[in-house]
């Protein structure tokens, strides 16, 4: 079987890791960006000075007001184009057509897996299933509870 990439992050390029971890960044980042107001507004509302002077300059409670009216309204318009895009892939997905697979024998699931037919068929009819593996992807074990 082919190594499972995922298990081993050691397999992984230094550019994927490098882009993985400035993915991660900047997720970050960019919460603590759209969270900076909420900030503001708690250490406004618990009397932080520097805070408070913040929110006066840019016009006080009046300004605060309209600014929580104007958040609002955008977490709801990206609420409605998120549902909307939502909608629209369910209904792309529900047009197409799948195409239906021949079913596998239980022949050649035992070949894909390098099991037996009788192992395949014991593993079948347990209630409780649990398979071992090893460093290569490859069953080593597999423990049944009837």
């Amino acid at each position: 079987m082919k190594e499972i990439i995922i298990n081993q992050p050691h397999l992984q390029s230094l550019q994927q890791r490098l882009g993985s971890v400035f993915l991660s960044a900047m997720s970050w980042l960019l919460w603590l960006y759209f969270l900076l107001p909420l900030f503001t507004l708690g250490g406004w509302l618990m009397g932080v000075k520097s805070w408070s002077d913040e929110i006066r300059w840019f016009g006080g409670y009046k300004t605060l007001l309209e600014l929580l009216q104007m958040y609002g309204g955008i977490i709801i318009v990206i609420a409605l184009l998120w549902l909307v895009w939502t909608f629209f892939l369910s209904w792309l997905h529900a047009s197409t057509k799948h195409k239906t697979l021949a079913p596998v024998s239980d022949r050649a699931l035992a070949n894909l897996f390098e099991l037996e037919t009788a192992q395949l068929l014991n593993a079948k009819a347990c209630k409780t299933l649990t398979v071992h593996f090893d460093d290569h992807a490859a069953i080593t074990r597999i423990d049944c509870i009837k």
